[in-house]
């Protein structure tokens, strides 16, 4: 024997059940058309029906006879509608549910306080329209379902949130969250329909008691469709309209069927749907005595329409007592009236207390209109009391709560936002809520800051490092902010980073041994003159520029020591590693002096490569010293003698170039006496030459 449970909260919420009892009443009592600007739920039977009761249907103004009667449906619609009605000479009653009602005078309230109105739910919604049109389309809609379209719009600092009342929680609190990483100030009204909440909860419940769970209601229904997201994530679940869509297979071997529906499915649809699996489940059923009736949502509709006229003022009925005037005391109270050089508030009771404009901010204003709005909540210090001799000051609740504030950020070393506002001897003047506190030179940066007029104007967080309560004296640092700001940055590229891997970078700066390159977020690391080039220079800016970007090689990651060692050279392969392909013996190549030893001159032949020229091989004539032939930075050309590329040494010889064939003897002649080359000189010494030059290339193998 199977079983259905159906769902406590399944059917027409409140406001539905309310639109539509006042749809039905101004067909029943009045002989003019009825229309409805739009679908009045998202349910195609209910509308079906409406429009055989003589309720029409419309999308456009313009269709309606005048003189007729306009009903605005439970969505809601801005002032705008309501005005084109008129002009068109139509009645106009006003069906919308309490709850967007609610939404609606929130979202003007927040744009009179200089909120940015932010709407969360379906751009495409007719509630989400209406709200928007009801602050002449001042807002920024934002769509949880596609958070990729607002991620990246530019919200103001200051923004105050309403949000569609069928939303899920979930949505709602994920966008806040992200929300408040941009917000400096964020004011959030959860209009969430108490109704939408119980039924989501409800549905997520039932899911896990059931075998299979139905859902009916409209395919255009956007609170039915999300009760078939939350039924799926447990339960095979259907989202249905009537009984004849459901399929025989969905129900075989199930025992416990579950039966819920969205706030536009009345009673009667759902009664449908369980008389078809009574009289159609083959295995036999059963009903548990649940099944929800009209009669609990009359009484709703009661309470909440009971209720309607205080929901505008709600805040303020929260508290009757009227509050104990003492002096000193911070109370809050209600701006009834504004002049340019006064306000009238009243704090509870029948008696209203003015404050002049001087009491109401500490800045510089034309106007106290610019300060606050009739209507507006606000903070007061009672200075003196006593009835007509009652004073209030709205600037010094706010410098009292601010020197609260700073006394708590001190105590418990939490963050403090202002604004930078002059330089001053030592130091700089911040303000922080209406208070001027001092921030030392030394605190202002993370280094030296020579001119500290280039901070003024700056927006940034401080801690508070000194606070002084009887003197009012508070000393702000914004270099322990960056500092810690800067060591959680550090921490993460250390941890991210590895030995082997390459970076993009700028230099920094460069200092005779050596550039720094920023690697990414602040994170510095040495590149040493050594891992510049495969050669030698003799200062970092032979090669590199401060603000130049590179790509280096991460070859060293000390954690302990803060360090990371980079290289240049090491992307490139060592100019050694193929210089046997590049250079043979025989072949003549030029290049530069590049140095000069007592034993003969060094060659750059390319980067990092050099040979020796020996003192023997520098010229076909005998030389004591290597610059009687060559300088440093004279271009030459050499004979490659010999090319060992394991050993790094490369053999090269000018004299080589120098010699010139000799011709072929025609006639035998007699030995020569004399060693050739050496007519000119004594014997002995061309022995010596010949001695020095055996020992000179030896001495070339060991220095090479």
């Amino acid at each position: 024997m199977g079983k259905i449970i159906i769902g406590e909260k399944a059917g027409f919420c409140f406001g539905v059940e309310r639109a539509l009892r006042i749809a039905r009443e101004s067909r029943d009592q009045n002989q003019e058309p009825v229309y409805i600007l739009g679908a009045l739920i998202h349910n195609p039977r209910v509308i079906a029906e409406l429009e055989r009761q003589g309720v029409q249907t419309i999308s456009d103004l313009e269709e309606a006879e005048p003189g007729g009667i306009l009903l605005i449906r439970s969505h809601g619609a801005g002032p705008q509608i309501f005005a084109a009605a008129q002009a068109r000479g139509l009645t106009v009653i006003d069906a919308t549910c309490p709850f967007v009602k609610q939404e609606q005078t929130l979202a003007q309230g927040l744009r009179q306080e200089g909120y940015q109105v932010v709407v969360v739910g379906d751009p495409s919604h007719p509630e989400v329209k209406a709200v928007v049109d009801t602050v002449d389309g001042d807002a920024v809609v934002v769509n949880p379902a596609k958070p990729g379209e607002w991620r990246t719009k530019r919200f103001k600092p200051k923004m105050g949130l309403v949000c569609q009342t069928t939303l899920p929680q979930e949505q709602l609190a994920a966008v806040v969250a992200e929300l408040l990483l941009v917000a400096k100030e964020l004011k959030i009204y959860n209009t969430i329909c108490h109704a939408t909440r119980e039924r989501q909860t409800e549905t997520a419940q039932l899911a896990q008691e059931v075998d299979v769970l139905l859902v009916i209601g409209g395919k255009n229904s956007a609170n039915t469709r999300k009760l078939v997201e939350i039924g799926a994530s447990f339960t095979p679940t259907y989202h249905i309209e009537s009984g004849e869509e459901i399929k025989p297979q969905w129900l075989e071997g199930k025992k416990i069927i579950g039966v819920t529906a969205g706030a536009s499915t009345p009673q009667s649809q759902i009664s449908e749907v369980v008389d078809w699996l009574q009289q159609n489940y083959t295995g036999g059923i059963t009903m548990e005595e649940n099944q929800v009736t009209n009669g609990h949502l009359t009484e709703e509709v009661d309470k909440v329409e009971n209720a309607e006229p205080t929901m505008d003022s709600e805040e303020l009925l929260l508290n009757q007592e009227i509050p104990r005037l003492e002096e000193g005391a911070i109370i809050e109270g209600t701006v009834v009236a504004v002049d340019d050089d006064e306000i009238a508030v009243n704090v509870g009771g029948k008696s209203d207390y003015t404050i002049p404009l001087a009491e109401l901010t500490s800045e510089k204003v034309e106007s106290a209109r610019e300060i606050v709005q009739v209507g507006e909540k606000i903070k007061v210090m009672v200075l003196k009391a006593g009835d007509e001799k009652t004073r209030l000051s709205k600037r010094k609740a706010e410098e009292e709560e601010a020197w609260q504030q700073l006394k708590e950020a001190f105590e418990q070393r939490q963050r403090v936002s202002g604004k930078i506002v002059r330089a001053i001897k030592g130091g700089l003047q911040v303000n922080i809520n209406g208070l001027i506190a001092f921030l030392p030179a030394s605190h202002a940066d993370l280094g030296y800051v020579s001119d500290l007029t280039t901070l003024e104007g700056l927006e940034a967080e401080f801690y508070v490092i000194d606070f002084e309560a009887q003197r009012r004296r508070a000393v702000l640092s914004r270099k322990e902010v960056l500092t810690e700001e800067q060591a959680a940055v550090e921490e993460r590229v250390y941890a991210e980073l590895t030995e082997g891997e390459t970076r993009k970078g700028v230099v920094t700066r460069l200092t005779p041994f050596g550039a720094f390159v920023d690697i990414g977020e602040g994170v510095e690391g040495l590149l040493h003159i050594s891992e510049i080039a495969w050669e030698r220079i003799s200062h970092p800016s032979a090669r590199l520029e401060e603000g130049q970007e590179l790509e280096v090689l991460v070859t060293k990651v000390d954690q302990e020591a803060r360090r990371i060692s980079l290289s240049l050279k090491q992307l490139s392969p060592h100019p050694w590693s193929n210089i046997g392909e590049k250079y043979k013996v025989g072949d003549v190549v030029e290049g530069k002096v590049v140095r000069l030893t007592s034993f003969g001159a060094f060659v750059n032949l390319e980067e990092g490569v050099d040979g020796l020229i020996h003192i023997s091989q520098l010229s076909d004539r005998r030389v004591e010293k290597p610059d009687d032939v060559v300088q440093v930075g004279e271009t030459v050309r050499a004979k490659v003698l010999k090319v060992e590329p394991e050993e790094r040494r490369i053999g090269l010889s000018i004299r080589a170039t120098l010699e010139k064939k000799v011709e072929p003897a025609r006639e035998q002649k007699q030995a020569p006496t004399t060693i050739p080359g050496l007519e000119d000189k004594p014997l002995s010494s061309n022995l010596g030459d010949l001695l020095a030059e055996k020992m000179g290339l030896d001495q070339e193998d060991r220095d090479a």
